[in-house]
């Protein structure tokens, strides 16, 4: 099984513009220098961090993250990481612009769903390191 196809990337500042918020799911987090190609993928060198939620939306779970990394609240340890990793603790008032992230919106049973969901990011993470030899910067083991 390969990783299932993820949303195009977005700026992180636009993240509500995409379509499947409303559904738990997988996502991935990158920074690039420039807009990335349509079709970049989610294991490219730019991915700092892959997350899941099983039970809340895509949407619920990425304001969590901007909470967290830009403004230094609780609520995603990821969110903690990449203030720490990229911003050195700092609260910031703009997210960053090189900041970009992509879905993968899950709309299947409840059970199914959380299966599902768990699968795909480790999948994603599996062929990450397959590629680079380490994790995201900002995914811890």
């Amino acid at each position: 099984m390969n990783t299932p196809k993820f949303s195009q990337w977005v700026k992180f500042t636009h993240y509500k513009e995409l379509d499947g918020l409303s559904f738990p799911g997988v996502y991935a987090l990158a920074h690039f220098s420039s807009p990335p190609e349509k079709d970049s993928s989610i294991h490219a060198s730019h991915t700092i961090y892959i997350g899941e939620t099983t039970s809340q939306k895509l949407s619920n779970r990425l304001y969590q993250f901007g909470r967290s990394a830009f403004q230094k609240k609780n609520g995603h340890s990821g969110g903690h990481t990449y203030s720490r990793v990229f911003l050195d603790n700092k609260p910031l008032n703009e997210v960053p612009d090189n900041l970009y992230v992509a879905v993968l919106p899950v709309d299947k049973p409840p059970k199914e769903s959380k299966a599902y969901i768990k699968l795909v990011e480790r999948l994603a993470i599996w062929e990450f390191f397959q590629k680079k030899r380490d994790y995201p910067s900002c995914n811890t083991a």
